[in-house]
Order: structure tokens, then sequence, then C-alpha cells
């Protein structure tokens, strides 16, 4: 069964459409200042899920912590819904576990541990803006309050369904230096795969591991500390005695080492999943990378894409990969987004080569990562055909000798049959011969009788 939970109240979502708001025939009622009279409509659909969209345009909804759109978005187990500064909680009690015990926490040795993850943690971050990202639906959870509880509890601010999440898990806390996550849990939390004991300082990307789900935290860069000057000999200080010669300074990387780190996570290199090449604005001419599956996009620069032009909203939209498909949302900016000249309402799929256009800062999508070929939408690319140079003429082989042919043999006549006599051949010789002696012949006898 799903319900929503307001201050020890419980609304019941059956199947069908309800609607929230101030008016008395609304079947979830709310009171205050700011509320309309239908100001939320919620569909529960037959499988159990429940969809909430805002039922009037200039209605103001927040989903933990972050603006509703047009479109319709599907509740989760524990989603905070937030209406005109009353919040709600979303509970599916098919969701539902068994309470886990947890350990005691040796505080004196998490706060040692503390202390020796914070100096091999990343960059480091303020104690401000801090918010995480799931990178399995790519929903977002800011840290509006002081801290920021995980667990399997439909109370918790992040709720994670699984076996092994305990009820209260984990929980991010903002402290002076920067957000600490401080782990309760019976099996565990993980910040970059290593197991958080007890607690540890989070820097800017780390990426949380509660039971089977992945969240990325960010949060404002801390700013850099100036160095201390070193104080000048003064007239009271002794100079100091010459010094051996010492070893040579190791030699300085060679050029671009540093542009290649930028490219590295924790000493991994970190995978490009795509660009956007700027067509306009001060940024012309320039790549904008994503790194991550879950990018955000605005003029802050906590977001994921920077881009400081004064049209782009602080947080103006968010690109998402789904199931291959490059997804892009926008987060009603003020000058809206626009894909191939068309602006997104609510969301819409990027292929590659597509044009977009933040404000007026104008874009081109260039995924690189290996589905990028075979998304959904995706157009034909064109190969150009392979010049191939032609291989230089090698010199003819000298032809082989001819065989000298051998004399032929005369071929043995023919005999003829046993008992068949054969015929002898007419030639002219014998014809003449007998021709000639009776002229001969003739001529004598002539001779006589004259």
């Amino acid at each position: 069964m799903a319900l929503l939970e307001l201050g020890g109240r419980k609304f019941t979502i059956p199947a069908g459409e309800l609607f929230l708001g101030s008016d008395p025939g609304c079947a979830i009622g709310l009171t205050g200042p700011g509320v309309l009279p239908r100001h939320a409509k919620l569909k529960g659909l037959p499988d159990g899920q429940v969809v909430i969209t805002k039922a009037a345009p200039e209605a103001d909804v927040l989903i933990n912590g972050v603006r509703l759109g047009a479109d319709p978005t599907p509740l989760l187990h524990g989603d905070k819904v937030e209406v005109a500064g009353q919040e709600l909680t979303f509970v599916d009690e098919r969701r539902s576990g068994s309470t886990q015990y947890v350990q005691a926490m040796n505080l004196p040795q998490a706060m040692a541990q503390a202390k020796a993850d914070a100096k091999s943690t990343g960059k480091a971050t303020a104690n401000t803006g801090g918010r995480v990202v799931s990178l399995t639906d790519g929903r977002e959870y800011a840290i509006a309050g002081s801290s920021l509880v995980f667990g399997r509890d439909a109370t918790c601010d992040v709720v994670v369904a699984g076996k092994d999440v305990s009820r209260r898990h984990a929980e991010v806390v903002q402290t002076p230096k920067g957000y600490l996550i401080v782990d309760s849990s019976t099996n565990g939390t993980f910040v970059n795969e290593a197991r958080v004991e007890g607690q540890r300082l989070l820097a800017r990307a780390d990426v949380i591991r509660i039971g089977d789900e992945n969240f990325r935290f960010y949060a404002d860069t801390a700013p850099q500390a100036a160095p201390n000057p070193q104080p000048g000999p003064t007239a009271s200080t002794p100079p100091a005695a010459p010094q051996a010669p010492s070893s040579p300074p190791p030699p300085a990387p060679p050029a671009g080492v540093g542009e290649r780190l930028k490219h590295t996570l924790h000493g991994t290199p970190t995978p490009v999943l795509g660009n956007f090449l700027v067509r306009s604005g001060v940024l012309k001419g320039q790549r904008l990378v994503v790194k991550t599956p879950v990018a955000n996009i605005g003029r802050a620069d906590y977001n994921d894409v920077v881009i400081p032009d004064e049209s782009v909203s602080t947080t103006h939209a968010k690109l998402q990969r789904r199931e291959g498909v490059w997804v892009l949302v926008d987060l009603d900016s003020t000058n809206g987004t626009f894909v191939d000249g068309e602006r997104v309402q609510g969301e819409a799929p990027l292929a590659p080569g597509a044009t977009v256009r933040f404000g007026e800062v104008s874009l081109v999508f260039e995924p690189t990562d290996d589905a990028a070929g075979v998304v959904k939408g995706g157009g034909t690319r064109m190969l150009e055909a392979m010049k191939i140079p032609a291989p230089p003429p090698s010199p003819a082989p000298a032809a082989p000798p001819k065989p000298t042919p051998a004399p032929a043999k005369p071929k043995p006549k023919a005999r003829p049959p046993v008992g068949q006599k054969a015929e002898k051949k007419k030639g002219k010789g014998c014809g003449a011969s007998a021709a000639a002696l009776v002229l001969g012949f003739a001529a004598v006898v002539y001779w006589v009788f004259i």
C-alpha cells in the first residue's frame, strides 16, 4: 500500500487520481500560505506505483529538494514531497523490511581515522552546496539542513532498499571543516570502495556505496589558502651555516601531464562519456567534458558542466544516460533549454551532433561512449572513403628459357587388316608416262608411212 505521511497523519493513495491542496474536495488537504486549491495531482497505478504532477503551472512542488517540472514523476519509497514549506514522506509498504541492529562506534578511533582520511582525500570542499546524486536513477538529494540520513526506514532523508541496509544506515553531517559521513550500519558504508571506519571527511566527486546503490557527493569547492611567507633573517638571528650542495631537484614533469591528471579521480583514469563543443559565448571553441552518466549543467561552479554566462541559470539542466540513450532535462531554467531549435518541455533525447542551447549559449553534443552510435534516435553516420596508396611497381621476373621441342617421330604406317589387299595410290607419274609412250609410237608410224 502507498501513502503519504505528514506530522503523524497518513493519507492512503489508492489506484486512480486524487488531488493535494487546500480545496475541501481534495483527498489530501493542506492549509497554509502558498497552498493552491489544487496544488498537486497523484495517480496510483495498478502495479502500486504512484506518479505525481503539478495540478497548476504556477504550483511549486519540491521532490527531495529538487523542483518538480511539468512532466509526471514517479515517487519512490522515502521521497520527500515539499509543498509550501510542508514536507510529506512517501511510503511504499512493499519496500519495508525487518529491523537490523547497529554495533557501537569507537569515537576516538573514528576521529583518528577521519583525520587520516582527510589528508588523503581528493579535492577538498567547503561546508556549503552539499548534495548527493544517485547513480542508479539520477535523483538528487540536497543537504539542506545540518545532515542527510541514509537508511531503509521511510523517515530517512534518502531511503535505500535492500536486506543489507540498516534502518538508519549512515549520515552526512555538515561541519566547519566540510561534510563528514558517519557510518552507523551493520554491513558497512563504503566511500570509493573503501569501508568507512566510523567516519571520514568527504571530497568532491566521492562515490558513496550503501547496499547495492551508489551515490556521488558534490559540494562547493573549498577556497585555496594563501601560502604563509617565510620570515626573512633578522639582525638578531645568526646567519645560517652554508650547507653542503644537495642533490639536483627532480626534473619537471613533461608538458601535458597536468592536463591528463585533471581527467583522473583518486589515481584512476576517469572515462570521458561525452562533451559539448561550445559555439558561442566566452567559451567559444572549447569542449566541456561529461564524465558521469548523470551531470548537472549550470552557471554555478558546483555543477558538473559549468557555463559561466548570465543567460544560464544557476542550476539550468541535467544530462542523464538511460539504457544507452542520453536525455536532457530542463530544471525550470529562466531562459530555457533548446534542442535543435525546439524548447525542451521536461526532457528530450539527445542524438549525436544535436545542437543544444542553454539560454543564449549554443553548443553541439558529441557523445564518446561506446553506445553512442546505436542509441535510439541516433542518425546514420557516414564514413569517409579510405585511400590506400598503390604499392610501387616491382621489376618483372625474367622469362624462363623456352624448352627446345623434341623432333617428331614418324608415324608408323597403318597395316591393312588380314585378308584385305592394300589399295595402290594413284599418282600423276604413271599416267604421264603412258601418254608419252602413245605419242611416241604414233610419231614413228607417221614417219614410216610418209
